[in-house]
């Protein structure tokens, strides 16, 4: 028989997209009936059941929202991570499949029931934890794997023995036919530098349209999507132009990035992390050894004003903004994963909503998934929380409100600081 469960008593924010039958984003007091992993009904007021048909839990004014998303994870960095790439890459295996099952389990407990792989540490992190989560050996959100990072030949991180390192068009098919084949399903290429590492500034432009086009074609084989590491416009350009479906950074844009992005409205999303390199120029990286000194050679002040900046153009452009970010260094911890949101709120001036959208919403369409909205025949990944994120986007940081998260009609976790 399908479990069902009515939430009742709750404000629902919905995230529904426009001209959809779901009506408005919020519903101040409603009921919203689950069946099975899916959400059956959303009503303004009380959806009349059965006493005995249904398990009904009474938020009593609390809200309820999609479960959020993060477009750019390192599952493979551990909770006290601290810039030390090739130390996690050579860690012997068992500990570290433990380090990588508590931040899955970090995630899921933050609110977040959908994550989708930005490059991992040791080849089969994402992968061997996507699985594990589906058997139910361990806790985690829905997650879409990626595998090692790709680069050029001579680029960032080709030295460093953690990256597959190809040269032309047919070493990136192989390459990415090879991470298919394991069930990676989201490929990162490195196609700009990054001023943290100075000499490879962020406006270094790496491969070129035909190493992207073969890596995009060869990944749309398997089903899969190509994502790519762009600071520069350049970089943004040539991604935008050959397909590839995430764009990482984006910091600096000019005129033929954007319209590069424009021609590809409906199938290009842009993930800025905008949290990391606010945390960066702030300060909160130097007890690590990241020093203003470095930070100054890195360009980051400069990169960082830049892209609040274009954040603001591709707003205005239409494209569709991902939350995600680099979360796991010490300096943007993991389980802070919604300070990104409080930064499109305070620095770009997108309304709470917007920024919600970020992380709800704009995701189900990237990843084919019925997520991202508290809809009718939708998957029943949820987010319950005490306070108004709308009123204050700040609440979805604090444990201390995070009631609950459901991920397919189940309560996957249940805050035991509420609820002893």
């Amino acid at each position: 028989m399908t479990e069902r469960t009515l939430i009742r008593n709750a404000k629902i924010i919905t995230c529904s997209a426009p001209g959809t039958d779901s009506g408005s984003d919020v519903i101040a007091d409603g009921d919203l009936l689950i069946e099975g992993d899916r959400i059956a009904r959303v009503a303004a007021g009380r959806i009349e059941i059965d006493s005995g048909a249904a398990r009904v839990v009474d938020l009593h004014g609390a809200a309820v929202l999609p479960g959020l998303g993060d477009a750019h994870v390192h599952m493979s960095w551990p909770l006290d991570f601290v810039f030390d790439h090739v130390s996690v890459a050579n860690a012997p295996a068992a500990p570290h499949a433990l380090d990588v099952a508590a931040v899955a389990r970090t995630f899921l407990e933050s609110g977040y029931t959908l994550v989708v792989g930005a490059g991992v540490s040791q080849p089969f992190d994402d992968v061997r934890t996507r699985d594990a989560i589906e058997r139910g050996l361990i806790p985690g959100p829905r997650v879409i794997p990626s595998g090692t990072m790709i680069t050029e030949r001579g680029a960032i991180s080709a030295d460093t023995g953690m990256t597959s390192v190809v040269s032309d068009a047919r070493d990136i098919r192989e390459v990415v036919a090879r991470q298919c084949d394991t069930g990676v399903r989201a490929l990162k290429l490195f196609v700009s530098g990054d001023g943290i590492v100075p000499e490879y500034p962020s406006d270094d432009l790496y491969m070129n349209d035909e190493m992207l086009s073969a890596a995009v074609d060869e990944a749309g084989r398997y089903g899969a999507f190509i994502t790519v590491h762009a600071r520069g416009s350049d970089s943004v350009a040539m991604a935008a132009r050959n397909g590839v479906r995430v764009i990482h950074h984006a910091c600096f844009l000019d005129d033929k990035a954007v319209h590069e992005l424009e021609a590809r409205r409906d199938d290009v999303w842009v993930c800025p992390g905008l949290h990391y390199l606010y945390a960066m120029v702030s300060g909160h990286a130097e007890p690590w050894g990241v020093t203003p000194e470095k930070i100054e050679r890195s360009g980051y002040e400069k990169e960082f004003h830049a892209q609040v900046e274009g954040i603001r153009q591709l707003r205005e452009a239409g494209i569709r903004i991902l939350a995600g970010g680099d979360f796991g260094h010490q300096w943007t911890k993991h389980g802070t994963y919604a300070a990104e949101l409080q930064r499109y709120v305070e620095l770009v001036g997108m309304s709470p909503q917007e920024a919600i959208n970020t992380a709800t919403r704009n995701m189900g369409p990237l990843v084919g998934l019925d997520v991202g909205q508290v809809r009718a025949g939708y998957l029943a990944d949820l987010l319950i929380v005490d306070g108004d994120p709308l009123a204050d986007i700040t609440v979805l940081q604090d444990p201390d409100r995070r009631r609950t998260v459901l991920k397919g009609g189940r309560f996957a976790y249940v805050n035991p600081r509420m609820f002893p």
